[in-house]
């Protein structure tokens, strides 16, 4: 049962790696106009525009594969039980088995990816805030991607 949850989480931490490379990638390239204001903000050019779609979209990415299989997956690898548990109760065994910070920032972290859901197009003020906070949090949720990762691998040596 074991090599067959760590052949999951090797597949999870492959596709978490491509996920943060590219977000991070797009990150740079839009880095140099950060913190985003309103006034240019709307003259973005095309160029621009991609980078902050492959990043939100990266981050999303990485965020839902995070959530939805690496959390349970190391969480089955400790023995731990996740079936038909709440989230709220995964994250608590995460933080507990200090494999996350906080189930409160991630709980933030998913609030704040949220917020941008909302495409506030006929409002660049609040499109900025949003777009802003989402970007100011990337080190955190890779904070927590890598830190499940060093503990993965410690585990393993």
């Amino acid at each position: 049962m074991s090599n067959i949850i760590e052949q999951k989480l090797e597949r999870i931490f492959r596709e978490c790696d491509t996920h943060q490379a590219r977000m991070m990638s797009a990150y740079h390239k839009i880095q140099h106009k950060l913190p985003l204001k309103p006034a240019s903000y709307l003259q973005f050019n095309e160029e621009d525009v991609e980078h902050i779609d492959q990043f939100l979209f990266r981050y999303e990415k990485l965020q839902d594969a995070m959530g939805q299989r690496l959390f349970k997956a190391m969480l089955t690898l400790l023995q731990e039980e996740v079936e038909h548990v709440p989230f709220l109760d995964i994250l608590h065994k995460l933080e507990k088995l200090n494999l996350i910070a906080s189930a409160e920032k991630w709980q933030e972290l998913r609030e704040i990816r949220n917020a941008i859901a909302h495409e506030y197009d006929d409002s660049p003020e609040l499109m900025v805030q949003a777009l802003n906070a989402i970007f100011s949090s990337n080190e955190a949720l890779i904070d927590t991607y890598d830190g499940l990762k060093d503990a993965y691998q410690k585990r393993q040596s």
